[in-house]
């Protein structure tokens, strides 16, 4: 009970969002590339317009961010995601309309039961968040898939608000091979991320 706790504070922390400029629907063609994630031994598949950050770069990158509520958002983000438990990587677009996080956590290789909880609870809790800022959130699709050796959870939201464009989240939590991580793409972009996600080498 205590890592699936563990689990559904990571993926809350993952989830909150800097407000973005504008969304575009893109076609679902791949152009990506492989990003080796060092500590942890893992080449992670990813769209090759992002750049992967150091914790130093990223830091003093979200330092430059003019609105000083999202930069303080982003920070406090960044410092929780930093300072808990196991690595954190971080990527992101030049343009920055996307940027990914990687949070490695305790192994737990979740149920589908534990999916639909986590579902829930993340739809809940994006709810309440809309409800303080204004906006709506809608849960687009969410998803489970899991064999003896790997299990994957994915839940998508879209944020819509009357004076902000609107942006969309996509969590993955995904277990194998002894080693758990949560994936969080958070984009101007409509874009599906499941084949990028299928191409990560877990070693």
């Amino acid at each position: 009970m205590k890592i699936k706790i563990s689990i559904l504070i990571i993926l809350f922390i993952c989830f909150s969002c800097e407000e973005k400029k504008k969304q575009t629907v893109v076609k679902q063609e791949i152009f990506g590339k492989y990003f080796n994630l060092k500590k942890d031994n893992i080449d992670i598949y990813l769209p090759n317009t992002l750049h992967q950050y150091n914790l130093v770069e990223y830091k003093r990158m979200l330092n430059t961010i003019e609105d000083s509520i999202a930069r303080e958002s982003e920070i406090l983000r960044y410092n929780i995601l930093k300072y808990s438990k196991k690595n954190v990587y971080f990527f992101r677009s030049a343009n920055h309309t996307t940027d990914v996080s990687v949070k490695m956590i305790d192994y737990y290789p979740f149920s589908k039961k534990d999916s639909n909880y986590m579902s829930s609870l993340l739809t809940h809790h994006c709810q309440e968040i809309a409800e303080t800022t204004n906006s709506t959130c809608t849960k687009i699709k969410s998803g489970y898939s899991g064999n003896h050796k790997t299990k994957a959870f994915m839940a998508k939201f879209k944020i819509d608000s009357e004076t902000e464009p609107s942006s969309c989240s996509t969590i993955y939590a995904v277990s194998s091979n002894s080693k758990s991580f949560i994936i969080t793409f958070r984009s101007l972009l409509n874009r599906d991320y499941n084949k990028f996600i299928q191409k990560t080498i877990i070693n």
